[in-house]
């Protein structure tokens, strides 16, 4: 019965010991709910002693398992984690028992006239658990120790505390043990130990890798957010200067006839510089209005999706590259009747088209063409096709999750198709590339198409990006031996 109250009274302080160190360790508050754990670890330590009462050697084992649960269920932090820090925070506790063991020996020996030594065994043992247990508020007071540990960040602190940890338990382990088995029980703990400590160091890498994969969606989140609020400026501007554009249509020519008339009328050298002013000016504007026509071809009605349109055809006519467009969808329903947002699609068609150019860059007969539809379900659709050079296999390879670009040297950063696959998982909306059909004559073609299947299809003839993308399974290879276009059509 003695052996049992004192078992209790030590089991029980180590226990309570683990827990206020653990929460420190991990940057943990204790609620007051938690007194109601004082209770369990009275039971748990009953529990330990009449199972290791013949078999001391799975003292520390025990109390280390029984811990990490106790800790695993109340905290809910991972368990690998739990158990790295709660091996600290046992280590520490046994550190102080020793410490308070030595303290209170003085305690033994002023206890000399008590004749019982039951009653001289459990005030020792009493004295040793309060000592123990007022030890670690000592500690945590110290400035160095208030902030823990971080098993991510400084882990080399934090290895070193594990190592040390580990050791003090295995001593625990050993001091239990009996001497027939010590070489057994020595090289099983070395061993066990080593493996924990891998465990944890590739833990580390993992959470590390995570980490920044974490960081990288952040920074590419950001990027396209800024994006996106450039391209919401950039439509209130075109919507400011179409409103000031119509207003100069309607009434420079109505001044320009004012002017004439005084001009004439009175001969005003003021007179006919103003009118030869205005004419100017109607000039530039009928030059714009020949080019805002897009040279004839047809446009969708939609000023903030014309405008790409029109930079593609500014940009082409620079580089000497051929455009084409066609228009056989009501392209203002897609806004109105499918749902989707001018500005996304601003930005889609701005990425697209300037990769298409840059595509075509360089080779004969250059040429780009770019298309709005809907398919025989009516989904809405956007190709684009080019004359150009197909896409670099690690470009494929990496679609939609990572950026990747293979014009770094030409200012290219990869972030335009990275941000396209951003707005097609927006919209659940589905892409296809063929390298193999030879539509129209070109290289190959680009589709766009919003029917809320979020589907990722190549088709091509070069078994380097079969290969590639062969661990992705979110993207779908097909061979050359399947119709130009998923709906059957050739264009």
């Amino acid at each position: 019965m003695n052996e049992f109250i004192l078992s209790l009274f030590k089991y029980t302080s180590i226990l309570i010991c683990v827990l206020y160190t653990y929460t420190k360790l991990s940057h943990l508050k204790l609620k007051v709910s938690d007194l109601a754990a004082i209770p369990l670890f009275i039971a748990l330590s009953a529990v330990l002693h009449f199972t290791t009462v013949h078999i001391k050697i799975f003292v520390p084992t025990g109390m280390l398992i029984l811990s990490s649960a106790f800790l695993y269920m109340r905290f809910k932090r991972p368990i690998q984690e739990t158990v790295m820090v709660n091996i600290i925070a046992f280590a520490i506790s046994i550190a102080f028992f020793i410490f308070s063991i030595g303290v209170c020996y003085f305690v033994a020996s002023t206890l000399y006239h008590i004749k019982n030594e039951i009653v001289k065994d459990i005030l020792t043992q009493l004295a040793i658990s309060i000592l123990q247990i007022l030890s670690p508020f000592l500690l945590f007071k110290i400035k160095r120790f208030r902030s823990g540990v971080d098993p991510y960040g400084d882990t080399a602190t934090f290895e070193i505390l594990l190592f040390s940890g580990i050791c003090c338990i295995i001593a625990m382990t050993l001091f239990y043990t009996d001497q027939s088995l010590y070489e057994i029980v020595l090289l099983a703990s070395v061993v066990c130990s080593l493996l924990l400590i891998l465990r944890w160091r590739r833990h580390i890498t993992y959470n590390y890798r995570e980490a920044m994969k974490r960081r990288k969606v952040k920074n590419l989140e950001e990027e396209i957010a800024e994006c996106e609020l450039h391209s919401a400026e950039n439509k209130l501007q075109v919507t400011s200067y179409s409103k000031t554009f119509h207003y100069l249509n309607k009434s420079i020519p109505h001044c320009t006839n004012l002017a004439d008339k005084l001009a004439d009328d009175t001969g005003c050298e003021d007179a006919c510089a103003l009118r030869n002013m205005l004419h100017r000016v109607s000039a530039e504007i009928n030059v714009t209005n020949e080019k805002c026509s897009f040279m004839n071809i047809p446009l969708t009605g939609v000023r903030v999706i014309d405008m790409p349109v029109y930079e593609l055809y500014t940009l082409a006519e620079t580089k000497n590259i051929k455009v084409s467009a066609d228009v056989s969808a009501d392209v203002k329903s897609w806004f109105s009747d499918d749902g989707l947002d001018t500005g996304d699609i601003h930005i889609l068609l701005s990425y697209l088209c300037d990769n298409a150019v840059h595509s075509a860059l360089g080779l004969p007969n250059p040429r780009v063409r770019i298309e709005f539809t809907r398919t025989p379900d009516n989904a809405p659709v956007i190709r684009i096709y080019d004359s150009g050079k197909q896409f670099d296999e690690k470009v494929l390879a990496k679609l939609g999750s990572e950026i990747i670009t293979t014009r770094a040297s030409s200012g290219g950063s990869g972030i335009g198709l990275f941000t396209v696959f951003g707005i097609l998982a927006k919209y659940n909306a589905s892409f296809f590339l063929d390298e193999t059909s030879r539509i129209f004559g070109f290289n190959k073609f680009l589709e766009i198409t919003f029917d809320n299947l979020r589907s990722v299809t190549l088709r091509t003839s070069r078994f380097s990006v079969v290969n590639a993308c062969s661990h992705r399974a979110d993207i779908k290879v097909l061979l050359p031996d399947a119709s130009a276009r998923r709906d059957g059509t050739e264009g």
